[in-house]
C-alpha cells in the first residue's frame, strides 16, 4: 500500500472514529456495581431506561450484586425526544410503573400533570413529558441497601401493610427509608426493622409476631421500589399506626402527615 494511501485510510479512520462518538454510538462503557447501585438509579444516572441496560446486559429481572460489572450503552449526544406522548391509564398501571416504561420519573409525571399526589385512575389520561424536561432526582444514601436488606423491606412491607392501598405500601418502605437518613434511628435498614423497644418488644410488631418472615408479595416488592426511586419523599413521616387497634398513646400525639387506608402518618 502507497504511503498516500495508508495516511488517506488513516485519516477517514480517525474522522469516522469521532463521528461515532459525536453520534454517542462509541463502545459501550463499563461500570463495577458497588453498594447502593440499583438499575433504575444507574439508568437515571445515565440516561437510559431500565429496560435498556437489561437488554444490554442479557437480564431478565432487576437484581444485580456488588462487584459485578455491567455494560452501560453509551447515549452521549443522543438528542431527547422533546415531542410529549399520551398515556391513557389502565388496570395495575402506577406512577412508578409508567415513569419506568416511559424513561421519565415519578416526580416530573406529577409536575406535567399537575397531580398532588400519586393517585391515578383508570381512564385517566395522563401527558408524558420528554426526559429533558423531567427533573431527576438526586441521589439519596437511602437507596443503599443490598439486595437482602431490599428483601427484608419488602417482607416488612407485606406484612405491615397486606390488604392495604398500594400507595399505603409504598407509604410504609418510606417510614423506614426515613428513619434511615435519620440520626434518631439506626443506619442499616436491617437495625431499623429490628430495632427492640425497652418492654423487650420491637419497633414492628411483625418482627415479634414472626410474620416478618412469610415472603412478601409482588405488589410490595414494587411499592418498595418505587419508595427508593423518589428519595425526595413528599411523606416525611417517621411513624405510622392504625388508630382502632394501636396501644401506644405516645404516637397519637405526633403530628399527622397523612392518612392511607387504616393507616396514619406521622413525624
Amino acid at each position: 500500500m502507497k504511503k498516500t494511501s495508508v495516511k488517506k485510510w488513516v485519516v477517514t479512520s480517525v474522522a469516522s472514529l469521532a463521528f461515532l462518538v459525536a453520534q454517542g454510538t462509541a463502545d459501550a462503557a463499563p461500570h463495577k456495581v458497588v453498594k447502593g447501585d440499583t438499575l433504575w438509579g444507574l439508568g437515571k444516572q445515565n440516561g437510559i431506561t431500565v429496560d435498556g441496560l437489561k437488554k444490554a446486559n442479557n437480564r431478565q429481572n432487576d437484581i444485580i450484586y456488588v462487584g459485578e460489572t455491567l455494560t452501560i450503552p453509551d447515549h452521549t449526544g443522543v438528542a431527547q425526544a422533546s415531542i410529549s406522548s399520551i398515556h391513557k391509564v389502565i388496570t395495575g398501571d402506577t406512577l412508578f410503573s409508567i415513569a419506568k416504561q416511559n424513561g421519565v420519573t415519578v416526580e416530573g409525571l406529577k409536575a406535567t400533570n399537575q397531580l398532588q399526589n400519586d393517585t391515578i385512575y383508570i381512564g385517566q389520561t395522563l401527558t408524558i413529558g420528554s426526559r429533558a424536561s423531567s427533573p431527576q432526582a438526586q441521589p439519596d444514601q437511602s437507596s443503599a441497601i443490598s439486595v437482602e436488606d431490599k428483601d427484608l423491606l419488602s417482607r416488612l412491607v407485606e406484612a405491615e401493610a397486606k390488604g392495604e392501598l398500594y400507595q399505603g405500601k409504598v407509604a410504609v418502605a418510606t417510614v423506614v427509608l426515613n428513619r434511615l437518613a435519620s440520626p434518631k434511628f439506626p443506619n442499616s435498614i436491617h437495625d431499623v426493622i429490628y430495632q427492640p423497644l425497652p418492654n423487650g418488644k420491637y419497633e414492628f410488631s411483625p418482627v415479634g409476631n414472626g410474620a416478618i418472615n412469610h415472603p412478601a408479595s409482588e405488589e410490595s416488592k414494587r411499592a418498595v421500589n418505587e419508595a427508593l426511586s423518589n428519595p425526595n419523599h413528599v411523606n416525611d413521616a417517621l411513624f405510622f399506626y392504625n388508630p382502632k387497634i394501636a396501644d401506644n398513646h405516645w404516637v397519637g400525639t405526633q403530628q399527622v402527615t397523612a392518612v392511607i387506608g387504616n393507616h396514619v402518618f406521622a413525624k
